[in-house]
């Protein structure tokens, strides 16, 4: 296994969770100490070490001292604290000659050494020869589409009474045979069909079809304003914004992430508003969009509608989870869940 590089603690624990996370027992920090509470908030195990991550497979990565070990859900320690470096506890498979795929079994991955470099640890705390098989779906970078190479297309149709200079792209839409085209005359784009009928004014300084989309759509600039038209030239949102970001949120529906007098909004492709409110920025995130308010704080828009607002540092959605791991005012780090609920007190 790869050496691993650990850094602030904010972000090097959500890398550790995402395998078959428990969130029956959440983190609970109070002052500088972990321990565990249920999800009601009450304490189920007393805060008494320096770190507290999530369980996994029934086991999960505490920091005693400055070296970490392995607690069970009653809250002993099963593994000692021994490692520099303590992954959580996935399943895997070893070789059996005897059975297809192999024999299951619980692993994580540690580091006995300061340079992080990795071992395979069983249960028990013993190192493995070998680090079990994975598969290769759990694997996050194996989950990530590989990218459509863009091929330059060459257009031979003839250009009837001088309709434009160059064709750029074409498309289709769905349930119709008809082909239309992205075309440039007089440096500014506009779209014509197959039957040479102009569908969308060549007014445009940009025009860029979303083909990446559920349904796809047209990005517009005019004069550096943005919009969006339906395939078929209508307009879905007005080209007056600032700046247009498209996103592909859980279940491949499209947002928009606009920008209009130095603040950020998110749309839907239909003009929907999503989150109406104007903040300082609005970013992406796996279970969510980060939203940073005036004061350069942040909260959080998850995807069942639910928000909490910016009063934090930092946030960052724990995969797998309805919860964020914050970094509060006061710089520590906490758990939250989607209703704002704090597994924290200061």
């Amino acid at each position: 296994m790869k050496k691993i590089l650990l850094g602030s603690f904010l972000f090097a624990s959500t890398g550790a969770i995402a395998q078959q996370t428990d969130m029956s027992l959440i983190p609970y920090r109070s002052g500088d100490k972990w321990g565990y509470a249920t999800t009601d908030r009450k304490i189920a195990i007393p805060p008494k070490f320096n770190e507290a991550n999530w369980f996994s497979e029934g086991y999960a990565s505490v920091k005693i001292g400055n070296k970490y070990g392995y607690i069970n859900k009653a809250g002993t320690l099963v593994i000692p604290a021994k490692f520099t470096v303590a992954k959580s506890f996935r399943k895997g498979f070893v070789p059996n000659a005897k059975k297809e795929g192999g024999d299951s079994i619980l692993f994580a991955g540690a580091s006995l050494l300061a340079s992080g470099e990795e071992i395979c640890i069983n249960t028990k705390g013993t190192r493995l020869l070998k680090c079990p098989a994975i598969s290769e779906n759990s694997v996050l970078e194996n989950r990530i589409p590989i990218e459509t190479v863009v091929v330059q297309k060459n257009y031979t149709l003839p250009n009837n009474n001088g309709l434009f200079d160059k064709v750029v792209d074409d498309y289709k839409i769905a349930g119709s045979e008809e082909t239309f085209y992205i075309a440039v005359k007089n440096n500014m784009y506009g779209v014509f069909n197959s039957k040479f009928d102009t569908i969308v004014p060549f007014q445009y300084t940009s025009i860029k079809i979303n083909h990446k989309a559920a349904t796809p759509y047209l990005q517009v600039n005019r004069d550096g304003m943005y919009g969006v038209l339906t395939p078929d030239g209508k307009t879905a949102i007005a080209p007056e914004y600032s700046g247009l970001v498209s996103v592909e949120g859980p279940g491949g529906k499209e947002y928009l992430i606009i920008r209009k007098d130095g603040k950020a909004y998110l749309k839907d492709i239909s003009n929907k508003d999503i989150i109406a409110t104007g903040y300082s920025d609005i970013v992406y995130d796996d279970g969510g969009f980060i939203i940073t308010g005036d004061n350069n704080m942040r909260g959080y828009y998850f995807n069942d509608n639910t928000m909490v607002q910016p009063k934090y540092q930092d946030v960052k959605w724990v995969n797998g989870t309805k919860f964020l791991m914050v970094k509060t005012f006061a710089g520590k780090v906490g758990y939250i869940n989607t209703a704002g609920d704090e597994y924290f007190v200061e």
